[in-house]
């Protein structure tokens, strides 16, 4: 889920018997309403969304209902149009990882794929549609969430090993 012109963008998840979905539903407060939009190109499970400019960036997630297979998949969306684009994948496929949108730029953290826990951190800029390699996290962890606070992007919790396991570690990251 991402916030985009106060509005509540949800994308992607479970459907019925686990299958993986594509749905793209914005919730707008002052009408206390859900509007279904266009469908995301490819069903997905525990991606990531942050906007930025006007946009809203769809990435990683998981393909397949038990195979989790893990995706690098960048999606930008523009409500103005209710159309996406496909844009540069990650360099790490993965799932349940978070995202943080800073001026002209988007950080994703960690996440996971079958077996492996990521520490990967990594930069998108849209104005050049290219993916860079920054300073991975201390703690590799999936299924976390950041914040953005004066600049510092925190990254609290998560699991430390496939599955559903937890940590209390928080590490801060100064673009």
């Amino acid at each position: 889920m991402a916030e985009l012109g106060g509005k509540v963008y949800a994308v992607g998840g479970f459907g019925d018997s686990f299958q993986p979905v594509g749905t793209l539903e914005v919730y707008d407060p002052a009408t206390d309403r859900w509007e279904a939009r266009a469908p995301l190109p490819l069903a997905l499970h525990h991606p990531t969304a942050v906007s930025l400019n006007g946009k809203l960036y769809v990435m990683g997630g998981f393909r397949g209902r038990l195979s989790w297979t893990p995706e690098a998949a960048l999606f930008e969306y523009d409500p103005a149009g209710n159309v996406w684009h496909r844009r540069a994948s990650m360099p790490t496929a993965r799932g349940g990882l978070a995202a943080a949108a800073l001026p002209d730029r988007i950080l994703v953290f960690g996440g996971e794929a079958p077996f492996r826990i990521f520490n990967a951190t990594e930069m998108y800029e849209p104005a050049g549609m290219r993916w860079i390699g920054k300073e991975p996290m201390p703690t590799p962890r999936h299924g976390i969430g950041v914040a953005v606070v004066g600049g510092i992007v925190y990254v609290p919790g998560g699991g430390t090993q496939p599955g559903f396991a937890r940590t209390a570690v928080n590490e801060a990251y100064a673009p």
